[in-house]
């Protein structure tokens, strides 16, 4: 068979792709792109997976003679089409001659032949029941949700629903949760799914990191779920994971809704301030103390066993004007801070045993909610 593709094209594809593909597989073939030709359609499906994850874009080839389907080495493509400026590819694909089956791709200034593999032993993805659920959510809230929220997961083996992020949909509004015990996000977005009704999903961690990089934030996406699988539509891409199973904790029960204390603070200097304590405290824990006065907050980080010791400290609105210590690691606040785009954040406090929450002050999204809380860390006084 003979396809002709613009190189920019099937390129961003193979790209994408070889995000999906592991660097060593179970199942040699599984290294491999599945590429699946229709010629009465003109179409041309390139599909990679890891056995949980399946990948797939669909692209419209300039030429088609002859239909079919091969499996070509997903790293060795990517290679060949790497150094090529844009131009039209020619892909012939000989696939009637066994083991001698090959692959050739021509360009301008010369060729490139790679060996073909049977596709007969590539694994395939199942079909979605009837009785999936259907959302149709806007791209771009979707994508920096799932970069604001990658950190907060977990690595837990014991408890692996903790190692995805959560997306919830009560008929009001729609929660995307991230959390490892220790910190917590909550994104609560103002969406109309009317077509259809309430549900929820675990998604896994390493599909949560592909999906913003493969993701166009000009158009919407259609998610089709069920109890075990999902399936992400978007134009010519589609990706297909299987999920976390199992009930996510009840995560609103753990958020303090009528904290009585709380404080503004410019989010640039409080994260500069935390930078500049976190590296002299000790590497266990990061024990960093936050100090809050009427009118400042003060950072205290230190490292008894080697005497290291750093403050630093920002001015901060508190009408409250209460004096309190609460303890809190290092990273996990600047992981917060630095994963929000506002200028100034409202923390809103109990005591310094119980959890803290970080919210935007004045959110640049008006249909997004975004809380992050930080469970505090003992200290001696």
């Amino acid at each position: 068979m003979k396809i002709v593709v613009s190189k920019t094209v099937i390129e961003k594809a193979v790209s994408n792709i070889c995000r999906v593909i592991n660097s060593k597989n179970a199942l040699p073939i599984l290294g491999d792109i599945l590429c699946q030709v229709n010629e009465q359609d003109k179409m041309m499906t390139l599909t990679g997976s890891d056995s949980e994850i399946y990948l797939m874009y669909t692209i419209s080839p300039v030429e088609v003679e002859g239909g079919g389907e091969f499996c070509v080495d997903a790293g060795f493509l990517k290679k060949a089409l790497a150094e090529l400026k844009e131009q039209p590819v020619e892909i012939i694909a000989d696939t009637e001659n066994g083991l001698a089956a090959k692959f050739r791709l021509k360009h301008e200034t010369g060729e490139t032949e790679i060996p073909l593999e049977n596709s007969d032993e590539y694994p395939r993805s199942q079909d979605i029941a009837d009785d999936y659920i259907l959302w149709n959510l806007d791209s771009g809230m979707v994508k920096r949700t799932l970069k604001r929220s990658l950190f907060a997961t977990a690595n837990d083996d014991l408890r692996p629903v903790m190692n995805g992020i959560c997306f919830n949909y009560d008929g009001d509004h729609l929660d995307i949760v991230a959390s490892n015990g220790h910190v917590l996000i909550r994104n609560t977005e103002n969406v109309d799914i009317t077509t259809n009704q309430p549900g929820s999903f675990i998604m896994q961690k390493k599909v949560a990191k592909i999906l913003p990089e493969l993701l166009d934030t000009d158009s919407e996406i259609d998610v089709l779920f069920n109890e075990k699988l999902c399936r992400i539509e978007q134009e010519s891409m589609t990706i297909q994971f299987r999920l976390i199973e199992g009930k996510y904790p009840n995560y609103n029960s753990v958020i303090p809704d009528n904290a009585p204390y709380s404080f503004d603070a410019d989010r640039e200097s409080m994260l500069k301030a935390a930078r500049n304590v976190v590296s002299f405290t000790n590497s266990s824990n990061r024990l960093v103390v936050m100090g809050i006065g009427s009118q400042k907050l003060t950072l205290y980080g230190e490292d008894y066993d080697f005497s290291f010791k750093s403050t630093d400290s920002i001015g901060i609105e508190n009408p409250h004007g209460n004096d309190m210590r609460i303890g809190v690691n290092g990273e996990s606040l600047i992981n917060e801070l630095s994963r929000l785009a506002e200028q100034t954040v409202t923390v809103n406090y109990t005591d310094r045993s119980r959890a803290f929450t970080i919210n935007p002050t004045d959110p640049i999204c008006k249909d997004e909610k975004i809380t992050m809380l930080l469970m505090p860390l003992v200290f001696n006084e």
